[in-house]
């Protein structure tokens, strides 16, 4: 795994000579008006002798192998692609003809910064930083949060209204290893961890998921004892919930809580949420609340 302090700083584009130049150019003006930093190699070769395109993406690894964390591809090659599994090195698909690979770009002059470094953080299992509050950085959960968000679940009060974590620590963060594998993967949305700026302290966990049986997205989220009573839970909902529009188009959305919390009932009476009916939620009935953004 590469380290998290590591950052992308150089990209290479290793595609036909026949994909027009002007597409290559405009991504790398979208880029490097993000990070005048960012250093391109273009590496085109003709399709007619793509032993050629490879050997060349080839050299240049090696030219580069005291740095290739740092490196990503993009290729309409697959075996450039094969080539860069090879040597560990993060790659994407340029059009739909390369397989194997975690992305595939199919406009490349309307890719930003942040998406190509969410790609490459995905590869080297790098977490992604959701957003920013004032006070909170929502992000990814790691196999690192275990003992914290224990900690989390371990206050009797929280205990009486959230899902039980496994008895064993060994069970959870197997199921964590597959979630985020999973998940945050094809869905790139999920529960997501709480952290404080001033000191990266995890709070908390908040994020959006999918109930089997239920149209809109569900909101879930739990402060650790200690933050409570202090608007983080707020902060974080409606950050998340503002993710959740910007990113997937989501206006309406719903959330289960027991009528007796009632600091859950106020949360997301304040945030807009009605109360729609009853449910039953492992067994247990839960009231639901929804939100429509639209109809404010």
């Amino acid at each position: 795994m590469v380290d998290n302090a590591k950052n992308l700083s150089h990209i290479a584009i290793n595609v036909d000579a026949t994909v027009p130049e002007e597409n290559i150019l405009a991504f790398c003006t979208n880029v490097r008006s993000e990070d005048a930093g960012i250093r391109f190699t273009y590496l085109s070769y003709d399709n007619q002798f793509p032993g050629d395109g490879t050997q060349k993406l080839e050299n240049f690894i090696d030219s580069v192998s005291d740095d290739t964390d740092s490196l990503f591809i993009i290729t309409d090659s697959q075996a450039a692609a094969d080539l860069a599994s090879d040597f560990h090195v993060a790659c994407a698909a340029y059009g739909s003809s390369v397989r194997n690979l975690l992305y595939s770009i199919e406009c490349i002059e309307c890719m930003t910064l942040d998406r190509v470094t969410k790609m490459w953080q995905r590869f080297h299992k790098i977490p992604w930083t959701i957003t920013e509050t004032e006070r909170l950085i929502i992000r990814e959960q790691t196999e690192d949060d275990i003992d914290a968000i224990y900690d989390i679940y371990s206050d009797e009060e929280a205990a009486k209204y959230t899902e039980d974590l496994y008895a064993d620590r060994r069970d959870e963060a197997e199921y964590l290893r597959k979630y985020i594998d999973n998940q945050y993967r094809f869905y790139e949305f999920g529960i997501w961890a709480l952290t404080l700026k001033d000191s990266g302290m995890l709070i908390g966990r908040a994020g959006i998921s999918l109930r089997e049986g239920y149209v809109l997205p569900e909101i879930g989220y739990i402060i650790g004892k200690e933050y409570r009573d202090q608007g983080f839970a707020k902060e974080a909902v409606r950050a998340v919930m503002e993710y959740g529009a910007e990113e997937f188009g989501f206006s309406s959305y719903m959330a289960f809580t027991k009528e007796k919390n009632v600091p859950s009932v106020r949360l997301l009476e304040s945030l807009g949420f009605r109360k729609r009916g009853y449910d039953l939620i492992m067994g247990e009935n839960h009231a639901m609340y929804t939100f429509d953004q639209t109809a404010i």
